[in-house]
């Protein structure tokens, strides 16, 4: 019997990866430099915040060039609402859209390597292009956004915790990339979105809640699928020896890239696989894999034995193996 492999992990494949400033500045470096996580690659003079007015926004009085505002101070109104300046900025009005927008007081804006690597080019000004070695988990289904950030993982993760542990990060989850758990619901979802978590991961997602996060541009990534499906013992252990590592997530890609040193410590959770991957794989005793039968849909198990058109399948919470016909599992790896 043959089934097919779902290879959740790829083992430290060798990668370009780009990091740029969001506006002209200074770059620090040069090709072949060495890099470490935490070193300073330029810096450059960035608004953190810009916010567009709708329409029918009537401003104090008729703008046509930038002007500042302090915080508080009165901008504008949309139709009896008041819209008062959040932060020292300047109001400007955009001519090829025919909006006013807001921009906070420029500050300056540090960027870092956040890996280890060699600098491969450097556009001056602008942007540096490293060669680096990752770790790629595979995301079964994701919005199309990017983000980079710092990895928070919840510890021991069930629905009870994801909410607890939201609201006690709630002043530095800001640009984070955050794994709540197995499961992460719409109430999850928003939460993260007005937290300005850049993304979240999960074992898998609320359908609903999915459609949310792509509509408001929210990176999510789940990992085994929709409903109420948990996540890979194997994957949960990388996430948690890896926390606050910064790390990318692809949605373009469908990956979560994980910078890794190379030293031998880290090989030890993920170690190198040489062999060509394959896609399908005979099926025996001891493998674990995802089933796709209900009343098991999404649940993991070791193999217990295998017959000519099923196999038998040990889940934790049950007393004796469950027999899945063919082809309704995967072998995971």
């Amino acid at each position: 019997m043959l089934a097919p492999i779902i290879r959740k992990i790829v083992e430290n494949k060798t990668v370009m990866v780009e990091r740029y400033l969001p506006n002209k500045g200074n770059l620090f470096v040069q090709k072949g430099d060495r890099l470490e996580p935490f070193q300073k690659l330029g810096d450059c003079m960035h608004s953190l915040n810009t916010v567009y007015f709708p329409k029918d926004f009537e401003p104090v009085k008729f703008l046509r060039e930038k002007v500042y505002f302090q915080k508080g101070n009165l901008l504008g109104k949309v139709g009896a609402k008041k819209i008062p300046a959040d932060e020292n900025g300047y109001m400007s009005f955009d001519e090829s859209t025919g909006e006013y927008f807001f921009e906070e007081m420029p500050v300056k804006y540090t960027l870092l390597s956040g890996l280890w690597g060699e600098v491969s080019d450097v556009v001056p000004e602008s942007s540096v292009l490293i060669k680096t070695t990752v770790t790629e988990v595979d995301l079964v289904a994701c919005t199309n956004t990017f983000s980079f950030g710092e990895l928070v993982v919840f510890p021991n993760p069930t629905e009870i915790l994801e909410k607890f542990y939201l609201e006690s990060f709630v002043k530095t989850t800001e640009g984070k990339i955050v794994y709540v758990g197995h499961y992460a619901d719409m109430d999850t979802i928003r939460k993260a979105h007005d937290l300005k978590i850049s993304a979240i991961v999960a074992g898998s997602a609320d359908p609903a809640g999915f459609s949310f996060a792509k509509s408001v541009n929210m990176g999510l990534g789940v990992l085994s699928g929709f409903g109420k499906l948990e996540t890979p013992d194997h994957i949960y252990k990388l996430f948690n020896s890896v926390a606050y590592r910064h790390v990318f997530f692809h949605g373009d890609l469908g990956v979560l890239r994980i910078p890794m040193s190379g030293d031998s410590e880290e090989n030890t959770v993920v170690k190198k696989k040489k062999a060509p991957f394959k896609v399908i794989k005979k099926v025996t005793k001891g493998q674990k894999v995802q089933v796709l039968q209900k009343p098991h849909f999404g649940k993991m198990g070791v193999i217990d034995r295998v017959s000519v058109s099923s196999i038998f399948v040990r889940f934790d919470n049950e007393l004796g193996p469950v027999e899945i016909d063919l082809p309704n599992f995967y072998i995971i790896e």
